[in-house]
């Protein structure tokens, strides 16, 4: 009986949270950013490759937004992506990315969201890129625009 309480009651917080959480954003607003990878798993060397992207987010609910984006590779083939977000809880989200073009792959990841001000953000993010099996940390710079 104990050990299915727990588990229960950590996930009914979790779901009063996402239903009564005010939103870091409203519907239908926008929210642009630009980063890059501090940290990858498959470069050998200080400085040997670098991926670099910038993202639109377009929020149909606020906690659900859809993106676009370009990933700009120094060693590879640049890449458009496309994916979403999901925020379960106020400053944190996880999100998915098709990455299209030569070497397509399917970037699995969670992120968290320091808000400067209502506007400017900093996001640090960690993604999983599921067919080259490389594990990747990003971190950028975003803006909101209603």
């Amino acid at each position: 009986m104990k050990k299915k309480l727990i588990p229960t009651l950590c996930l009914l917080l979790l779901l009063g949270g996402i239903t009564i959480g005010h939103a870091q954003q409203a519907a239908g607003s926008f929210l642009i950013s630009g980063g890059m990878d501090l940290i990858r798993s498959d470069v050998r060397g200080i400085f040997q490759k670098a991926q670099i992207g910038a993202e639109i987010n377009y929020f149909h609910l606020h906690h659900l937004s859809f993106s676009g984006g370009y990933e700009y590779n120094t060693e590879g083939p640049n890449q458009i992506t496309g994916g979403l977000r999901f925020y379960p809880l106020e400053a944190a989200f996880i999100r998915a990315r098709a990455l299209v073009g030569n070497n397509a792959d399917l970037g699995l990841g969670a992120g968290y969201t320091y808000n400067f001000t209502y506007r400017m953000r900093l996001e640090g993010m960690a993604d999983y890129y599921v067919q080259n099996q490389t594990l990747g940390a990003r971190i950028t710079l975003a803006v909101l625009i209603r």
